[in-house]
C-alpha cells in the first residue's frame, strides 16, 4: 500500500513544476517522451488503484461467510446440578441430583444448503462491486486520456501557426525593409506570431496538466504522451441495441436480484422445524443410581414466521426488479443521447473536412499569393488564417464530442469488455 501512495506523491511533485517549464512546446523536446496506449493507461491504473483493493477485501469476506454457511449449528454440553442440600432436616445429600446431557440441532427442509447459496450470491454482490470500481478508474481514465489527447492536438495546431507565422514575419520584415510594406504590417506580423506562440504555451500548460492528473492514477515518475493517432482512429457510428446496454450498477442489481431469490428459498426452508434432541445421565445423591435421560424438542409457529419472511423477501426482489428496470430505462436515454451528440458531431466534421477546409485552405493561398504581387494587404492574409484557424479548432471541439460520447456509449453497451471486469463478474 504505501508504495501506491509513494507514487502518487511522486506524480504531485513531477506536475507542479513541470506545468510552468513549459517555455518552448513547440521545441525538439517532446519527442523524447515515451507514447503511452489508452489500453497501456488503463492497465497501469487498475494495477494500483486502492478502490479494488478494498473491492477484494469485499470479496474475502464473502468467502469467509460461505465459509461460515457450511457449519451446521454448534453442539451442546450441558451440566445441571438440582436440590441442593439445605440446612437441618434439609441436609441430606441424598437428594442431589446432577445431570450431563449433550445436544444436537438436526437441521431439515434444505437449511444448509439453501444458507450455503445464500452466501455464494454475497461473494457474486462482492464481485460485483469490484467490477464496478475498476469499472469507474477505468471511466476516468479514459476521459482523462481523451482531453490530454484534445489538448496536445491543440498544441500542435498552434505550433503549426508558431511556424508560419515566423516565416510570414520574416518575409513581411523584408518587404518592410524595402518600403514596400508599411510598418503596421511588421507589427502585426510580429504580433500575430506572438499570439500564436502564447497559445502554444497555454495549450501546452493544459495537456501537461492533463497529463499529470492521468499520470497521478499510477504514479507516474516520468513524462509521457498519449497516442497521436487516437483522435483520427475513428469507426462507424456506434448501433444502440436496448437489449446489450450495461453498467456496473445493473450487474450489482443482478447480483443482489440473485441474492435476493436465494434470501427467499432460504426463509421457505424455516418452515420446516429442527428437531433439537439431546441424551444424558443423571446421578442421584450419593448412591449408585444412575438414570439415562434423552428427549428432543420442535419449536411451533415456524411455519407462520416463514411466510412472513419470505412475503419480505420476495418484496425486496421486487423492488430490486422495478429499481433495475428503472435504471435499464435511464441508460437507454443516456444512449440515445450519446448516439445523437456523436453523430452531429460526425456530421460536422464530414461538413468542415469535405468543404470548409479545402474553401479556408485557398482563401488563404489566394491571400498568401495576392499579398505577395503586392495586390492585398497583410489583413487579408490574417483574416484568411484566422478563419482557418477558427474551422480547425472547431473541428477539433466536434472531434473532442464525438469520442467522448463513442467512448460514452461503448461503456454502455460493452461494460464487459472493459480491461479486468469481465473477469471479475464471471461466476
Amino acid at each position: 500500500m504505501s508504495l501506491k501512495y509513494a507514487g502518487l506523491a511522486l506524480a504531485m511533485a513531477w506536475s507542479a513544476p513541470h506545468a510552468q517549464a513549459q517555455s518552448n512546446p513547440c521545441g525538439a523536446a517532446t519527442s523524447d517522451r515515451q507514447t503511452l496506449t489508452l489500453p497501456e493507461a488503463t492497465q497501469l491504473a487498475l494495477a494500483v488503484d486502492l478502490r479494488s483493493d478494498a473491492a477484494k477485501s469485499e470479496i474475502a469476506t464473502a468467502h469467509t461467510a460461505t465459509a461460515i454457511a457450511a457449519l451446521r449449528p454448534a453442539d451442546t454440553v450441558a451440566l445441571d446440578i438440582e436440590d441442593f442440600p439445605g440446612i437441618g432436616i434439609a441436609g441430606d445429600i441424598d437428594s442431589l441430583q446432577v445431570t450431563g446431557r449433550f445436544s444436537r440441532v438436526w437441521e431439515r427442509g434444505g437449511k444448509r444448503e439453501a444458507r450455503q447459496m445464500l452466501a455464494k450470491r454475497g461473494v457474486g454482490v462482492a464481485k460485483a462491486s469490484l467490477a464496478a470500481a475498476r469499472y469507474s478508474v477505468a471511466e476516468e481514465v479514459q476521459i482523462l486520456y481523451v482531453e490530454a489527447a484534445v489538448a496536445q492536438q491543440r498544441v500542435a495546431l498552434a505550433c503549426e501557426r508558431v511556424k508560419i507565422s515566423l516565416d510570414r514575419e520574416v518575409a513581411v520584415k523584408k518587404r518592410v525593409d524595402a518600403a514596400r510594406d508599411p510598418l503596421l504590417s511588421g507589427a502585426r506580423a510580429a504580433s500575430d506570431r506572438m499570439q500564436a506562440e502564447a497559445d502554444a504555451r497555454r495549450y501546452a500548460i493544459q495537456a501537461d496538466n492533463f497529463l499529470a492528473a492521468l499520470g497521478a492514477y499510477w504514479g507516474a515518475q516520468g513524462e509521457f504522451l498519449t497516442d497521436p493517432d487516437f483522435l483520427e482512429a475513428r469507426t462507424s457510428l456506434r448501433s444502440v441495441d436496448p437489449g446489450s446496454l450495461q453498467s456496473p450498477e445493473i450487474i450489482r442489481l443482478e447480483a443482489r436480484r440473485m441474492e435476493a431469490i436465494s434470501r427467499i428459498e432460504l426463509e421457505r426452508t424455516q418452515a420446516k422445524s429442527d428437531v433439537t434432541w439431546s441424551v444424558g445421565v443423571r446421578k442421584y445423591g450419593i448412591e449408585d443410581d444412575i438414570a439415562v435421560i434423552g428427549g428432543a424438542s420442535i419449536p411451533l409457529g415456524a411455519h407462520v414466521r416463514s411466510a412472513a419472511s419470505v412475503a419480505q423477501a420476495r418484496a425486496e426482489q421486487r423492488r430490486i426488479d422495478i429499481e433495475s428496470q428503472a435504471l435499464r430505462q435511464q441508460l437507454l436515454r443516456r444512449a440515445v443521447q450519446y448516439q445523437r451528440s456523436a453523430a452531429s458531431a460526425l456530421t460536422e466534421i464530414d461538413t468542415i473536412d469535405a468543404m470548409l477546409l479545402p474553401g479556408a485552405r485557398r482563401a488563404l493561398d489566394l491571400a498568401t499569393e495576392g499579398y505577395a504581387r503586392g495586390a492585398l494587404s497583410y489583413l487579408d492574409i490574417i483574416d484568411a488564417q484566422r478563419t482557418l484557424t477558427a474551422l480547425r479548432e472547431e473541428r477539433l471541439s466536434h472531434l473532442r464530442t464525438y469520442i467522448l460520447s463513442e467512448t460514452a456509449l461503448a461503456r454502455l453497451t460493452s461494460v464487459n469488455d472493459t480491461p479486468g471486469v469481465r473477469e471479475e463478474i464471471q461466476e
